[in-house]
């Protein structure tokens, strides 16, 4: 890809026509000969130049959220680049780090999530209850259900028994307990 001076000085040039500043336009035209260049005004579409800029900072926000070898972050920057920050290159490494530590931290919690249902599922096998939908060995995965739970019936849970959790400010869709301390984990 290559990028000429009269390419960029026609995008501003029309960046201002649009913008409404016709004098700032007309004096950077002169100034700037876009007259004497060839390209053809009437196939660059309206809003090219903000359309580059806002391609542009999406690349940066592509970049920040790829690992050195290639592989893609799940999930989008913790918040988006200013035009401004785009071009810093301090800021952008530092919301690289600052993604990246976000994203080790929710892998961390994942884990343990993970360990605590495991540790759910190998402890009611060990104590001689039945595992999950019925499989003593305790191997039945937890995502391949394919029969319904069967529920016995309603189950009362008294008041000093419960605790509101507080701290969330939507609703709840996970939630992993450990059965050895009292420690609960919810996100």
């Amino acid at each position: 890809m290559s990028i000429t001076s009269d390419e960029v000085n026609f995008l501003v040039y029309r960046y201002l026509q649009e913008s409404g500043f016709s004098h700032s336009a007309f004096t950077f035209g002169i100034e700037s000969h876009i007259s004497q260049s060839n390209i053809n005004g009437t196939l660059v579409p309206p809003a090219a130049l903000i359309s580059i800029l806002q391609k542009g900072l999406q690349y940066v926000e592509a970049e920040i959220s790829i690992n050195e070898d290639g592989t893609v972050f799940d999930g989008r920057p913790i918040e988006s680049l200013s035009l401004i920050d785009a071009v810093m290159p301090d800021v952008v490494h530092t919301r690289k780090q600052a993604f990246r530590d976000k994203l080790a931290q929710q892998q961390q919690q994942q884990a343990a999530c993970s360990a605590n249902s495991t540790a759910v599922q190998s402890h009611a096998t060990k104590n001689g209850e039945t595992a999950f939908n019925g499989d003593e060995n305790g191997t039945h995965a937890l995502n391949n259900h394919v029969e319904a739970m069967e529920v016995d019936g309603e189950v009362q849970i008294p008041a000093s028994k419960a605790t509101v959790l507080r701290g969330h400010e939507s609703e709840v869709f996970i939630c992993a307990w450990n059965p050895v301390t009292d420690l609960l984990a919810s996100g």
